[in-house]
């Protein structure tokens, strides 16, 4: 049997004037059904029920069955970042532009999600990773990631050099902009624009892209899932250089710094309305098919 959601949290960009319209029409929705409802901040232009309360994000997760996120891609990385360790579903509603994980359309959003209280959905498990920076031994910095962990050239036009290992094995000296380690979900993200492959989000991998390597030779790669990647800056790198975590998260990295990646131990859970295809989403976002 489907779990029943009895309590939604809603989550928006609460200065974007195109929120304002569609939380009054899922709030309507929600309140017609006698859900009970939790909001991570007052939306401008939006006149917030008085039983209606406001939670910090890791609060609304652990307080609602089922989180709403309203906005791009964006909003729903930073919010998995939060809340990925607690299990509650996200179903995600398109205010961006292409909308890989924020497949509803706001047209459309009342009616999927009462589709989605319904029971009519499909949960989806999206693995997620777990980054450490290591610096003379010493553990300086870890985060998570739902997307990728990118190794980049900060600031200036020039190479950074960099050694990589996956499962203790020397794969060799890379010079190059920068190196995308990505999972699935995140095979969609930078490592595309990177020349990566697309991988499907039941794939057990992770993808390995260089960006801009010096050398022709350096291809893109999948490794296993439970693969343990590590990247050390060549003590002759000269170029600063910067470990960014979805974009969202930045830490400077330096010459013998070492950059350790590994599957996290826990991920997220998307949900979709029930008639929602991989592939069908990426022919449209990526207008496969379309002549020019």
């Amino acid at each position: 049997m489907m779990p029943e959601f009895k309590t939604v949290g809603l989550i928006g960009k609460a200065n974007d004037p195109r929120t304002a319209p569609l939380v009054e029409r899922l709030v309507q929705l929600l309140c017609e059904r006698e859900r009970h409802i939790l909001m991570e901040a007052d939306i401008e232009g939006f006149q917030r029920p008085a039983d209606v309360p406001i939670r910090p994000v890791g609060e609304l997760a652990r307080e609602a069955d089922l989180l709403v996120v309203i906005g791009g891609d964006g909003t729903l990385l930073a919010t998995a970042r939060v809340t990925a360790g607690i299990g509650t579903p996200l179903l995600g509603i398109n205010l961006g532009r292409l909308g890989f994980l924020v497949d509803v359309s706001p047209d459309t959003a009342p009616e999927e999600l009462g589709e989605v209280l319904d029971g009519a959905y499909v949960l989806e498990p999206r693995s997620m990773l777990e980054a450490e920076v290591v610096r003379d031994g010493v553990t300086v910095h870890t985060g998570v990631a739902v997307n990728d962990a990118v190794l980049h050239v900060l600031s200036v036009v020039r190479i950074i050099e960099f050694d990589t290992t996956i499962d203790g094995v020397d794969v060799g000296r890379l010079r190059a902009d920068g190196l995308v380690v990505a999972t699935p979900t995140g095979s969609t993200a930078y490592a595309l624009s990177a020349g990566g492959p697309i991988l499907t989000p039941q794939m057990d991998g992770m993808v390995i892209v260089p960006v801009a390597p010096h050398s022709l030779n350096h291809r893109p790669l999948v490794v296993g899932g439970d693969s343990v990647i590590e990247i050390q800056l060549s003590p002759d790198s000269r170029s600063p250089a910067q470990v960014a975590l979805d974009g969202q998260e930045n830490v400077d990295f330096g010459p013998g710094d070492r950059l350790r990646i590994r599957r996290r131990e826990y991920g997220m859970t998307l949900i979709h309305p029930h008639n929602h295809q991989f592939l069908r989403m990426l022919r449209s976002k990526l207008r496969w098919g379309e002549q020019p």
